[in-house]
């Protein structure tokens, strides 16, 4: 059983990707910046997703913030990230990242998750510094 901060962090995270338009993307860093969590715990929780979760959730709009795929990955019925992608009129140049991203990124404050911003109190420790 999951503490009840990443359920909360995880419900978070499937919501606002459940608002993500065909067509547009996300990135972790964004999505982790509206959650005040690190980019990799949103892309932690995206690679655990159920096959039911993973069916019913655009989780192939969210990627690194460059345009990246990273790990391949695929939905639960088999179809890549990138076909997924490709589908909804994404190219890739030769280096495999959206070749247009900044076009087709969308502010995740724009979004109708209902997801507040969030912020760390004052009191709770620092992130650790990034490398």
């Amino acid at each position: 059983m999951g503490s009840p901060f990443y359920a909360r962090i995880k419900g978070d995270v499937l919501a606002i990707v459940a608002t993500i338009p065909a067509g547009r993307i996300a990135s972790f860093a964004d999505i982790g910046a509206h959650l005040d969590v690190m980019p990799r715990h949103v892309a932690y929780i995206l690679s655990m997703l159920s096959e039911i979760e993973k069916a019913t959730l655009p989780w192939h709009r969210v990627v690194a913030a460059d345009g990246r795929l990273g790990v391949p990955k695929a939905g639960a019925d088999g179809t890549p990230q990138r076909a997924a992608l490709e589908a909804e009129g994404a190219a890739f140049d030769t280096d495999g990242r959206i070749t247009d991203a900044v076009a087709r990124s969308v502010a995740v404050d724009s979004l109708p998750h209902g997801v507040p911003r969030q912020t760390r109190p004052a009191t709770a420790p620092k992130a650790p510094r990034r490398r």
